[in-house]
């Protein structure tokens, strides 16, 4: 990890740090029970969008993760601009503002 912050502290990056793995290991128990379901002999495609959206939601998960060893979390990657706390305890993998995310 950046030995400072540029957005937040540091025992605030461990907090999300620590939400975000734990959100990631929540999807990921989600996502197995989903692919269990596809494995039926009948599909459900559900459960395949399901295990695919879980499957993006953990991909995010990672790159937040990596923002924060980085030491660029919690700042948009569209703006540059701070992401208010609020937003990241909504959405801990959110890697833009909401009016970047609106514009998209």
């Amino acid at each position: 990890m950046s030995a400072e912050l540029d957005t937040m502290t540091t025992a605030t990056a461990d907090r999300f740090r620590t939400l975000l793995r734990s959100t990631r290991a929540e999807c990921v128990q989600q996502r197995e029970e989903a692919l269990a379901e596809c494995a039926t002999s009948v599909p459900d495609p559900v459960a395949q969008r399901r295990s695919a959206d879980l499957q993006r939601t953990i991909g995010e998960i990672d790159a937040a993760l990596a923002r924060i060893e980085a030491g660029t979390y919690g700042r948009c990657t569209g703006c540059a601009a701070s992401i208010p706390e609020e937003r990241l305890e909504l959405r801990p993998f959110a890697r833009t503002c909401v009016a970047c995310t609106a514009a998209a």
